[in-house]
């Protein structure tokens, strides 16, 4: 994993940027422009973390591939985006926690419940709730990144404290319980390597975060 000093809020703010940008590619379809932007930029040859993290590793030689100079079919990737998140006609890895963590591979209300109660806590609410259920991948990394943001933003030592707590606590019930299993799923039927490797960079940050916290 990768070395933390408790001041250097740089390292959470990449995590922070890397979270954002892989939840956004699976809570909305991606869009031409920005996959060729993101191609373009030649963004995953600079990222902005360095880690010896297996599976964060192996998300940068997939996501080298995007580049100026290499293939790249946005037909694919958006495919690839309706197979495994939502637009088939069965969803080959569906984003939501109550799913990987229910018998049955069913949408767990329950496990709903718990995560919308956690959002009330903090007075959160993202737009995408209105559409799809709150446990769903996207959404959750979401509040993971206000949650961090609201750490390195914070001053006073006990609320610090406690923010942290609820972050480990966060990632620990929410997060790294299933999202293993998630991947596998992703590395099984994805047929581009653009969402091979947010599944293991997805991965690769909540076990990095689950260790620096």
């Amino acid at each position: 994993m990768i070395k933390f000093d408790v001041d250097n809020n740089n390292i959470l703010k990449g995590y922070t940027m890397l979270m954002y940008f892989a939840g956004s590619f699976i809570l909305n379809e991606p869009q031409e422009s920005c996959i060729n932007d993101l191609a373009s930029s030649n963004i995953f040859r600079r990222m902005p973390l360095k880690s010896d993290n297996a599976n964060y590793i192996i998300a940068t030689s997939f996501l080298n591939h995007i580049n100026d100079t290499g293939e790249m079919n946005y037909h694919e990737i958006k495919n690839d985006y309706l197979a495994l998140f939502g637009g088939a006609s069965k969803t080959l890895a569906p984003p939501y926690e109550s799913v990987y963590l229910s018998d049955g591979h069913l949408i767990n209300q329950k496990q709903i419940a718990e995560v919308r109660y956690i959002y009330k806590t903090y007075g959160w609410y993202s737009p995408a709730i209105s559409k799809i259920p709150e446990d769903h991948l996207g959404i959750e990394l979401q509040f993971l990144n206000l949650l961090i943001e609201k750490y390195f933003d914070m001053e006073d030592g006990i609320c610090k404290k406690e923010i942290k707590t609820d972050i480990r606590k966060f990632i620990e019930t929410h997060l790294v319980s299933w999202v293993s299993d998630w991947n596998r799923d992703i590395q099984k039927n994805a047929s581009t390597n653009f969402y091979r490797g947010i599944g293991y960079l997805v991965t690769a940050c909540i076990q990095d975060l689950y260790s620096i916290f």
